[in-house]
């Protein structure tokens, strides 16, 4: 059984892996594992620092989510502006990008290392595939700051 000591010592290092990353590649990823009343998801932590919204993509594998997002983060670190209502081909295939107001409640991560105090919460792109994507081989793995 974890103590609390060590659920804080996995938190702490977490975080610390999750703004190293950042600071190596721009942007980390965040997933999400799924339950009875929600879809996994994964989200990027780190585009606000490039000025731009933070991305989410729902129902799909942790790796082909990773391949679709970090694919557009490159295009961000590149300097392309992604927005509401842009269709984006990729190499794991089409994708719609939509308004998301919700990231308060979805992007907790991205959130608490960029919201300002009492201000909005980051802005976000919904990532929604036009057809199916081609699934990129791996594992979903369990979240590592969850109790």
């Amino acid at each position: 059984m974890d103590t609390p000591e060590h659920f804080i010592h996995q938190i702490d290092q977490y975080d610390a892996w999750q703004r190293e990353t950042i600071r190596r590649y721009g942007w980390a990823l965040q997933a999400v594992l799924g339950d009875e009343e929600e879809p996994p998801f994964v989200y990027t932590v780190g585009l606000t620092g490039f000025g731009h919204p933070e991305l989410i993509v729902f129902a799909t594998s942790q790796a082909t989510a990773a391949t679709v997002l970090n694919d557009l983060g490159e295009l961000v670190r590149a300097g392309h502006g992604l927005a509401a209502g842009e269709f984006i081909r990729l190499r794991s295939g089409d994708v719609h990008l939509l308004a998301f107001p919700e990231s308060a409640a979805w992007l907790l991560a991205a959130n608490d290392l960029y919201r300002i105090p009492d201000g909005p919460p980051v802005p976000a792109l919904l990532v929604v595939p036009a057809d199916e994507l081609v699934p990129t081989p791996g594992d979903d793995q369990p979240c590592v700051s969850c109790s």
